[in-house]
């Protein structure tokens, strides 16, 4: 998704009152992790120091994160807890049918630095569990965020323990997949409200996630966070988190093979998901950010998971994946495949080439030469990879062929491919220069392909117009490169008047205005406004010009028809 950084020039709007309470939160919410990295840092550096005058022995088994894979249930049950908990009295509330406990009280030389107690309110396991599961069936099985009987396990485990003992980050883990089920519309519609009041839950014990002992569970809850705080034009909370994430990440030595090889399989290539997630939020947001990524490329010793399929079931409550490779979307048929997974990570690298091309420092030192041999690398990278992807899961078959349920995949996947796209040709609607040429009515230097650009976007925006009605949440995970689509269909409407797809790029032109009006109204965003107030301006033009030329044509064949031979 491309950067939302255009301005046109339009009169101010007052700011109401719920976007004022909404920015506040975000200021909050921002001093609050800006206040926990400069806490890490710290620890890291006395961490660090720490390790210098360790054994080699003892720095390996403080760096080996444990596997809950390798820990039977009843080992779990035997009151053992990553925290020492004072002693004190606790008590339990019910209310509403979610059980309110008091989170335990750590000690001061415990890895957490909360000071005050924190409530842990936890919907009833029988409320929770067809979530998670519905959560693994879906956006897991495309994402692997988590090890399916890991997390069921973990889950199971957090309910059998006592209130003393339940591990704040497992009841952070436990938010984040019930705000990652809401906000994604897994059980039913979107739920915003609900999908918000997760969040906050884990953002209340984030200094635990955070500042305790780095497993990977946590930063499992890290990149669940990610994904939540993604979906907005200001882009500094996830960029915060994800430089966070990455570093903790290193800290465990997520990104090089050699830190799992004594670990069996299943635990290895479970942490080898986790980093390529985060990987793909990396490269995704210093491209939408255009600052730098934190996981450099050379520094990854990892096998990109598998391309092959595998069966997937549930047999009482336990994920069978014996055979499983992670990533696997098929079509409605069943008769085609292809690994979204792979396919994230693949264009989360181009993503990152995109970035170096454009954005980076060293790019700016480059000669003409270099910086035209880097734009053919990247552009011969993107479209290889779009030609890898099967027919049936294109822009213009997706609609057709796949699950419903599956679609805001696939869109989140043409968006980031148009986006690329559009960057790399400098014909993206927050290009100034070239948005200003048409609003002057100049023209612009297309792309050499620009059909083939203006066909991408084409079915980018029927695409994205079959999704179901957006908030404002899924509407900035997609929103930036729809409003791009709907720019370059007007402006090919303006310079292709006698193209043959002229009414249907109208009606998906007019279609998107509508959505973004609803979108200004929901969102309260200049941004949106000033870009919907533009595009209305050229496509009303376009409309006009059209019509004129019509006219002037009808003229011209009564004219040679009232002529006498």
């Amino acid at each position: 998704m491309a950067d939302c950084t255009y301005k046109a020039p339009s009169r101010k709007s007052g700011q109401k009152k719920r976007q004022q309470l909404g920015e506040n939160n975000d200021q909050d919410r921002l001093r609050h992790l800006e206040t926990l990295v400069e806490q890490l840092s710290e620890r890291v550096r006395i961490a660090e120091h720490h390790e210098t005058q360790a054994q080699t022995q003892a720095q390996q088994s403080e760096e080996t994160p444990w596997s809950i894979t390798s820990l039977p249930i009843a080992a779990a049950s035997n009151g053992s807890s990553r925290y020492r908990v004072n002693s004190g009295t606790l008590t339990t509330d019910v209310t509403n049918n979610v059980r309110v406990v008091p989170a335990p009280i750590v000690s001061r030389d415990s890895s957490n630095n909360q000071k005050n107690p924190v409530s842990m309110p936890i919907p009833p396991l029988e409320y929770v569990l067809p979530i998670v599961e519905i959560f693994l069936e879906r956006f897991n099985a495309a994402l692997p965020l988590f090890h399916a009987n890991t997390l069921l396990r973990m889950i199971h485990q957090f309910y059998n323990l006592s209130h003393a003992q339940q591990d704040p980050v497992e009841w952070a883990a436990i938010n984040v997949v019930l705000a990652l089920a809401h906000r994604n519309g897994l059980v039913g519609s979107s739920n915003t409200h609900l999908s918000v009041q997760y969040l906050n839950k884990v953002e209340s014990v984030l200094s635990a996630v955070v500042l305790g002992n780095t497993q990977l569970l946590n930063i499992q809850v890290l990149i669940g966070m990610v994904f939540l705080l993604q979906a907005t034009p200001e882009l500094t909370q996830p960029l915060i988190l994800i430089a966070t994430t990455m570093r903790l990440a290193h800290k465990i030595r997520l990104h090089d093979r050699a830190a799992s090889e004594h670990l069996d399989a299943t635990t290895a290539r479970q942490r080898a998901h986790v980093f390529w997630i985060a990987y793909i939020l990396d490269k995704d947001l210093s491209m939408r950010s255009k600052q730098p990524s934190i996981q450099l490329d050379d520094d990854i010793d990892l096998d990109l998971p598998s391309s092959g399929s595998f069966d997937y079931q549930i047999n009482n409550a336990c994920f069978d994946d014996t055979n499983m490779v992670p990533g696997i979307i098929t079509t409605m048929d069943g008769t085609v495949e292809m690994n979204y997974f792979l396919t994230r990570i693949q264009l989360a690298v181009i993503e990152g080439g995109v970035y170096d091309y454009l954005y980076s420092t060293r790019s700016l030192k480059r000669s003409d030469e270099e910086r035209s041999h880097a734009l053919e690398s990247v552009s011969c990278a993107l479209e290889a990879w779009k030609a890898s992807i099967p027919f049936e899961f294109s822009t213009c078959m997706a609609l057709n062929t796949v699950s419903p349920s599956v679609l805001p995949l696939f869109a989140v996947l043409h968006s980031t491919s148009l986006a690329c796209t559009t960057l790399l040709n400098q014909a993206n609607s927050w290009n100034a220069r070239w948005v200003d040429s048409m609003r002057k009515y100049a023209i612009p230097a297309l792309p050499p392909q620009w059909e083939t650009v203006v066909k991408e976007a084409r079915h980018l925006a029927v695409l994205l117009g079959s999704l179901p009605m957006q908030d404002r949440w899924s509407f900035w995970t997609t929103g930036c490169t729809h409003m791009t689509a709907i720019m370059l269909l007007t402006f090919n409407c303006l310079q292709n008047p006698h193209s043959d797809e002229i009414s249907s790029d109208d009606k998906l032109v007019e279609d998107g205005l509508r959505m973004l009006g609803r979108m200004v109204e929901k969102t309260q965003s200049e941004v949106v406004r000033s870009f919907r107030h533009a595009c209305g301006n050229l496509h009303r033009d376009s409309q006009r010009r059209r019509a004129e030329v019509s006219v002037m044509a009808n003229c011209l064949d009564l004219s040679e028809y009232l002529v006498d031979p």
